[in-house]
């Protein structure tokens, strides 16, 4: 405790005299699953987020680890039952002298929670800014940030959270040149299932009773393509007696089948002890020429069911990452078409010259891929930019010799 209180101190007073940059911050707790290796279970779960205004680069953050002590234990970081991975944003080196773009530390702040901080050596030099990768300003899209990974030593349900009662939550996040942001950090998403159940037990399905036990007030439901995947999100509010949820799916216009339950996926079970509860799942299962609808159903304690939609999800293209990031001296763009499309595919420099057009008219429904020979260009980033039916996306490629 002593230890976490003085690394905060140091971080709060290096960053005391900044200025406020554009935006909320929003950090998401998602993907939770169970683990088995070498003959051990492990909790593991993703840490991403995502930015409401502006575009920023981060600095520096910490991440607080809430966690059920009757599953874990006590003193997670002390007890070394936590390993970090950086992913996403924080992963990767400085590649011309191959250190760390992100430093780790991570801390107990009390028995059950622990603290994991990151920041950046070259934060405050624009001349490095290049190397790292903008926060996401989508939703539906956020930037991952790390994957953390728990020892289970008990039986028990919970949830592993960023706790509210943290002091100065909306100032542990900083950008790249040392600011804040105004909006502060958004945590209500930060909120993950963890359910680890050894027992077998045998399961009588009754019928409903007609009248419902449980209630629900739905806020929103939206479905979107992410990379090759679909994310179905939906909020509630005052959840009484739910069980959890059912994702139904239709396949261009036919009959919608069950596809997951919270009675397997531990992600779909009941929130209720929260004001403003949000849920996200997503769908494997898809090929992006097809359309498809959703629907969520709310089960009470005695099964009876709350639908809600259906969503529908339709596309006519998919503009996959172009890898490999970084490259030398070549990399691939890919994407597919299920329709005829305008197609403007061209790499810039840093100086917004067009360096290479790769790929410019008219083109029907496909899957392309375009190899780019860089051979005589010289190291640095480029900024690879799509244009499809009018809708732009853009990604940085650095190419390293």
């Amino acid at each position: 405790m002593k230890k976490f209180l003085l690394i905060f101190a140091v971080l709060t007073f290096a960053l005391s005299s900044v200025f406020a940059a554009t935006g909320t911050l929003h950090l998401i707790f998602t993907n939770g699953q169970i683990v088995e290796e070498s003959g051990l279970n492990y909790y593991e779960f993703d840490v991403q987020a995502w930015l409401s205004e502006g575009t920023e680069v981060l600095g520096a953050g910490m991440v607080y680890v809430e966690y059920p002590v009757d599953i874990f234990g006590d003193l997670a970081i002390t007890n070394n039952i936590v390993t970090v991975t950086k992913t996403g944003i924080l992963a990767g080196t400085f590649p011309e002298i191959t250190i760390e773009l992100y430093d780790i530390f991570k801390n107990d702040t009390y028995t059950d929670c622990y603290a994991i901080t990151f920041d950046s050596p070259f934060m405050g030099n624009p001349d490095l800014k290049d190397y790292f990768s903008n926060v996401s300003i989508d939703p539906l899209q956020p930037s991952d940030l790390l994957k953390i990974r728990m020892l289970i030593s008990g039986v028990g349900y919970g949830n592993v959270l960023f706790p509210s009662y943290i002091p100065g939550i909306d100032n542990v996040y900083y950008t790249f040149e040392i600011e804040n942001f105004d909006g502060g950090l958004d945590v209500s998403e930060a909120i993950e299932v963890v359910y680890e159940d050894t027992t077998t037990n045998d399961t009588t399905i009754v019928d409903p009773p007609l009248e419902p036990v449980g209630s629900i007030e739905y806020k929103s439901l939206v479905a979107a393509w992410k990379k090759n995947t679909i994310e179905i999100k939906w909020s509630t509010k005052n959840e009484v007696d739910i069980e959890g949820f059912i994702v139904k799916r239709s396949i261009n216009g036919g009959e919608a089948e069950e596809i997951a339950s919270y009675l397997t996926d531990p992600s779909l079970l009941s929130q209720a002890n929260i004001n403003v509860m949000k849920y996200a799942y997503l769908d494997y299962d898809v090929m992006a020429s097809n359309s498809y609808s959703y629907t969520i159903e709310a089960i009470d304690i005695v099964g009876y069911a709350f639908p809600y939609g259906p969503v529908d999800v339709i596309t006519d293209f998919v503009v996959l990452e172009s890898y490999p990031n970084p490259f030398n001296p070549s990399f691939v763009v890919p994407f597919e078409l299920f329709s005829l499309q305008n197609v403007d595919i061209k790499l810039y420099d840093m100086s917004g010259r067009v360096v290479r057009n790769i790929a410019t008219g008219t083109y029907g429904a496909g899957h392309y891929e375009y190899r780019v020979d860089c051979d005589d260009l010289s190291s640095g980033v480029y900024i690879l930019r799509s244009v499809i039916n009018e809708n732009p996306t853009s990604q940085k490629m650095l190419l390293v010799k």
